[in-house]
């Protein structure tokens, strides 16, 4: 299950470039980029798997007696029911082969590196981003063109930093792999705030030490961690058996603000099913027990009662 919610993600990203034809560099070594693209989810014209009614609500006139301070407030069902965003995708569709052509991509796995003088230890790093600013150029999509016909080069980043992007020579993660991962990210950030282009990277999280990750989410103007349940005691946990891990907001862009907005409690859920990745808000069933619960623990209490009565 390594990677396999991230790169979905990263899957629904690029298939919305192809839809809304905006030009996509795709960038990875874990595995081949064309490969990525043959896998990508065809768009649909309604919600997969949809168990939502979208009718009108209904307008009740009687109130609610238990708690009169939620009178107004509006219910869970209708809460964010008419906002679409995007489009659909049914992920056991591979989008069209026709569209995939028609699209500008840049395909780059890393095997054509140059190595000179460069800051960072890894060659691929300084080629990557070298490459993607080439391409920004050529295609003119620095602010500073100002192009007659505007569109926007979205940078998908496959799986960063992980054992398949270290050069031959070192077989381990280094301190000197955690610095050019950082220094990339920041690099990044600026070549992207300078052009009319958006970039999405995944990273193997638990390869890295959490301050290097630190570091990475302070250049970051987005920052999402995908927690799975696998191999964790919440794999069988009942309250979240339909869920299959976390969905953590770390950090959102402070666009019109001071500071970058926080979630507050709000804790978010994510499921992949077969035809749609889903991502619900978490909410928790009462803790009820179950019956057998409720016998052995009285049961236990009769036992106890009856050994006090004995002295």
């Amino acid at each position: 299950m390594y990677g396999t919610y991230a790169k979905t993600m990263l899957k629904y990203f690029i298939a919305e470039g192809v839809v809304c034809k905006h030009s996509i560099f795709l960038a990875s070594q874990d595995s081949s980029p064309h490969e990525v693209i043959r896998e990508i989810p065809a768009v649909i014209h309604f919600d997969p798997d949809s168990s939502f009614d979208f009718a009108e609500p209904k307008v009740s006139d009687s109130k609610m007696k238990i708690a009169f301070r939620y009178e107004n407030l509006p219910t869970h069902d209708n809460e964010d029911k008419h906002i679409n965003l995007g489009h659909f995708y049914d992920l056991t569709k591979p989008m069209p082969l026709a569209d995939i052509e028609n699209t500008d991509i840049y395909y780059w796995n890393g095997c054509r590196v140059e190595n000179g003088v460069s800051a960072f230890s890894n060659p691929a790093y300084n080629d990557l981003l070298r490459q993607i600013k080439t391409k920004i150029k050529e295609d003119r999509f620095f602010l500073k063109d100002n192009p007659s016909k505007k569109s926007i080069l979205r940078i998908a980043v496959h799986s960063l930093g992980s054992p398949l992007w270290l050069p031959m020579k070192n077989s381990l993660h280094s301190v000197d792999s955690s610095k050019d991962l950082d220094m990339f990210i920041f690099c990044m950030r600026a070549l992207v705030r300078s052009a009319l282009a958006v970039a999405v990277i995944t990273i193997p999280s638990h390869l890295y030490h959490e301050n290097a990750l630190e570091r990475c989410i302070h250049s970051s103007d987005i920052s999402i961690r995908l927690q799975s349940f696998a191999g964790t005691e919440l794999e069988t946990n009942k309250a979240l058996s339909e869920y299959h891990g976390f969905f953590q907001l770390i950090k959102l862009a402070p666009i019109n603000s001071f500071a970058s907005k926080h979630p507050g409690s709000i804790e978010y859920v994510f499921k992949l099913r077969r035809k749609k990745f889903v991502i619900d808000k978490l909410h928790l069933p009462p803790d009820f027990e179950d019956d057998s619960d409720r016998k052995k623990k009285k049961l236990s209490l009769l036992d106890v009662m009856g050994q006090v009565g004995s002295y």
